[in-house]
């Protein structure tokens, strides 16, 4: 029966995960705008991070800066929330607590990526961070019979010597499926706009 039972979750699983894939989308980061277009470009940017589930933490208009909260990671099972595009993402969100945090900004090239540019012509970069949750109290200990893990009275010396004594997020990379399906949405929604 056991038997039995663990083929009908290996089912589920494997459907659960051709639901999760994604059309990967392309998308220049960063892309240029014009001077005129970046009033639209701004408010554009916010509703496309509202409308995929983020919260805004700051605006700032003048500085052309958005970023959001984090906003958890969906599971394998959570067919329904399309933030991960591909099936890898969405295995490691379910082995790991995972979060993204988006930064948006809107601004003129540096001064040494100024040949070519007209002088009213911005950039729009989309910037995704992935965050891992890290627990350095908790451990594995091999045991299935019994709780999978036990908690430690307190954190390993080199990490309580580094000032790391309880949970925290750490930044393993970004998420470039994402910062391209970003920038094309707020891209295509201001030229709507027009």
């Amino acid at each position: 029966m056991n038997h039995h039972r663990a083929r009908w979750v290996l089912i589920v699983i494997c459907l659960a995960a051709m639901g999760c894939a994604r059309p990967i989308v392309q998308a220049d980061n960063p892309v240029a705008i014009t001077g005129n277009d970046y009033h639209d470009t701004f408010e554009v940017a916010i509703d496309v991070l509202r409308d995929n589930g983020f919260v805004i933490d700051r605006r700032d208009y003048r500085f052309g800066r958005i970023t959001t909260l984090p906003l958890g990671s969906p599971n394998l099972f959570e067919v329904w929330n399309d933030q991960n595009t591909t099936r890898e993402q969405a295995v490691e969100s379910t082995l790991a607590s995972e979060r993204r945090r988006v930064n948006v900004t809107i601004n003129q090239p540096s001064q040494a990526d100024t040949e070519g540019y007209p002088e009213n012509e911005f950039q729009l970069e989309v910037e995704v961070i992935l965050e891992r949750r890290q627990a350095p109290t908790r451990r594995l200990v091999g045991s299935a019979r019994r709780n999978v893990f036990s908690n430690l009275a307190a954190a390993p010396k080199e990490l309580a010597d580094r000032g790391i004594t309880g949970s925290y997020w750490q930044p393993v990379g970004r998420d470039p499926y994402l910062e391209a399906r970003l920038v094309k949405q707020i891209i295509d929604r201001a030229q709507e706009g027009k």
